[in-house]
């Protein structure tokens, strides 16, 4: 798989793994029950998936951070803000294990409940806009360097590669007369030169079959 494939997976996925919770929040407000064990299993499910998301793609976003160079700045940017969230998703759980509370407490302490949830719904989000974004940098760089890769050297007007084995031909031999021809041979040229008008016209002028090879 592609570094640009990638990210759209890890894109996708960060999308996919909000259907429990939403399958769950729509049912709760037509106030339709939910068996407990179908509602652990939709946040069971929920919970692995955001956590495999935010990781990988917090490890996609450093590793295209650290390979591209198209929109540098602004993946840097997000690739802090994902971590962040995840780190800030972390903190009250390590908090409620040192002080020996249940994580609802540790909220409930300090006003982070709306916080924290708030972070958990938009984290996926997040996450999913910013492999967007890294997929669509690989992409952009990639055509760049497809642009920018050097055409083979060329020889000559005839534009033959430099390593093809075509040679051109040598400059043609011109006309000694002046008349601004120019031949592939002397014997070619010789025998213009009895027609040549430029020659012709010269007084004194020698047969052309007079002429010595060159």
């Amino acid at each position: 798989m592609t570094s640009r494939r990638a990210g759209l997976a890890i894109a996708l996925a960060a999308i996919l793994v909000q259907a429990p919770r939403l399958v769950l929040a729509l049912l709760a407000a037509d106030r339709l029950p939910v068996a407990p064990g179908t509602e652990r299993g939709l946040l069971v499910l929920a919970g692995i998936g955001t956590a495999l998301v935010l990781t990988g793609g917090n490890l996609y976003l450093a590793h295209t951070v650290a390979q591209v160079e198209p929109w540098r700045r602004t993946l840097a940017a997000t690739w802090l803000a994902v971590l962040a969230a995840s780190g800030g998703l972390v903190l009250p759980l390590i908090v409620a294990g040192l002080s020996a509370r249940s994580l609802p407490e540790i909220l409930g302490a300090g006003g982070l409940a709306w916080p924290w949830a708030m972070l958990a719904a938009l984290a996926h989000e997040l996450t999913a806009a910013g492999c967007v974004l890294a997929s669509a940098a690989w992409a952009s760089q990639a055509g760049a360097g497809g642009r920018g890769a050097a055409a083979p050297p060329l020889a000559g007007a005839a534009g033959l590669p430099a390593s093809s084995d075509a040679r051109l031909p040598a400059p043609g031999i011109a006309c000694r007369a002046g008349c601004g021809r120019s031949f592939a041979s002397r014997q070619a040229e010789i025998a213009h030169l009895r027609h040549c008008p430029r020659r012709q016209a010269r007084p004194g002028a020698e047969p052309a079959n007079q002429e010595r090879l060159g």
